[in-house]
């Protein structure tokens, strides 16, 4: 059976990178009719918290990539690392070797975190790579990849501490677990002829290995902080939608022809490691943007309502009428591209008193602005708001009277109706806003003109 694993290390919040290595992994198994294992590498006791766990967990989760067995921490499996450990030292692949203090080390805690029978005070134990011949691993994105023995090293399997390390560990659990195929990012290619030792020294049959370039900024360097968000925490609590992220991250570093838009089935359908580029992918803001835009404009506009909520409320924001905002929302969802962001500029709607921009207000020509707001309190006075018709025809009528360009009319009653210059239609806004609320707002923005002046 193809079975794959994602070994996230819960030291931090979870890098958008990593989200799109574990995609592929659950992808692969996926398109093969196999398993996927979530694996937490929480061997570091003293950096690993129980917030990033959760968070990570958290966050597979409601991308649709959950473990198809129970997850495993490793924090909790030290006593099998440490017995792998001495049969590696009772084979002659492993030894102890003593600590050299240098400059560099003489703070070092070296402390026990992990009591156990193999700890002996200011030693390490050393796995006794063989450097007799080349590892050629057939790499699934890369193809034959040659490790020169040159460059091997007897690397620590166990830290004067007591703590077992990650190249161990991760074999020892790649084992026992029957993973595969090891997808991952190709900044691991460096430990890749080590654990094929140890998997030659432990007797197994050694996994597949798919190395994945890693995402760059447009600047060409590897996609940090400097380049914006990075973490999938910021984008999910931003509003980006699972399906969205998804889709986008598919297509970084992969492709299926021109196709643009992908349901999670489709990719499962389609997915394979041979249309993974060699090449490091490039995020797109943009890109990434758009896509969560398309998936908002072309949701349920209940659905949107429903998952809006919870940022409607961080901004403030009491909703009353649920039809109510649903009428916004038929108007607003596509001019924005997050979830977060929509909330943000609905505010306008439910505000009883409007904040406007007085520098802004200054641009405009006094006079001309009263004569907009009396003629339009006068027309919409009497005008009929149950149709949008109505007040389509009425906005184009007082421009006709007052001899204006609808340009010149429309700004005047956008920042009356909104306080901004940016708006849906003046009709679309008015029919949502109702009779009341549109008088209400035109005539306090004419008294607030007139207090200025």
């Amino acid at each position: 059976m193809i079975r794959t694993r994602f070994a996230p290390s819960p030291t931090g919040w979870l890098h958008i990178g990593s989200v799109r290595t574990a995609l592929f992994s659950w992808l692969y198994a996926k398109n093969h009719g196999g398993e996927f294992l979530i694996r937490i590498d929480d061997t570091d006791t003293s950096r690993s918290t129980q917030e990033y766990t959760e968070s990570i967990i958290s966050a597979l989760e409601n991308l649709g990539l959950s473990s198809d067995k129970n997850i495993i921490y490793q924090s909790k499996r030290f006593e099998i690392y440490i017995d792998k450990i001495e049969e590696l030292l009772n084979n002659n692949f492993a030894y102890y070797d003593e600590i050299e203090i240098t400059e560099k080390t003489k703070g070092t805690d070296l402390n026990i975190q992990y009591d156990n029978r193999l700890n002996k005070p200011n030693h390490v134990i050393r796995f006794k790579n063989q450097k007799n011949k080349k590892i050629i691993v057939n790499d699934k994105i890369h193809g034959d990849i040659n490790f020169d023995p040159k460059t091997f090293h007897d690397v620590v399997i166990l830290r004067s501490n007591g703590i077992p390390t990650y190249n161990l560990t991760s074999v020892v659990d790649d084992i026992e677990f029957q993973i595969s195929h090891i997808i991952r990012g190709d900044d691991h290619l460096s430990n890749t002829a080590v654990q094929i030792n140890l998997f030659n020294a432990l007797n197994p049959k050694i996994p597949e290995f798919a190395h994945l370039p890693m995402i760059h900024g447009k600047d060409g360097k590897r996609l940090s902080k400097r380049h914006g968000a990075v973490d999938i925490k910021y984008f999910l609590d931003e509003g980006y939608l699972s399906e969205a992220i998804i889709n986008y991250l598919a297509r970084t570093g992969w492709s299926h022809g021109d196709k643009e838009i992908f349901s999670m089935n489709e990719l499962v359908k389609l997915f394979s490691l041979n249309k993974v580029t060699k090449s490091a992918a490039i995020f797109d803001y943009d890109k990434l943007n758009w896509l969560n835009q398309y998936y908002i404009k072309n949701n349920s506009i209940e659905n949107i309502r429903k998952m809006i909520m919870p940022y409607l409320k961080d901004a403030n924001i009491t909703v009353k009428d649920e039809k109510y905002l649903e009428k916004i929302l038929e108007l607003g969802i596509e001019r924005e591209f997050s979830l977060k962001k929509i909330a943000e500029s609905l505010s306008y709607y439910f505000d009883e008193n409007l904040s406007y921009d007085l520098e802004l207000i200054k641009k405009f020509n006094t006079e001309k602005m009263i004569n907009i707001l009396d003629k339009s309190i006068a027309k919409f006075e009497k005008t009929d708001f149950s149709k949008k018709e109505n007040l389509s025809n009425i906005l184009k009528y007082i421009s006709k009277e007052l001899n204006l360009k609808f340009s010149e009319v429309g700004p005047v009653l956008r920042l009356a109706l909104t306080g901004r210059l940016k708006s849906p239609s003046i009709d679309d806004l008015s029919f949502t806003l109702g009779s009341n609320k549109t008088l209400d707002r035109l005539n306090n923005f004419k008294t607030l003109i007139l207090k200025l002046n």
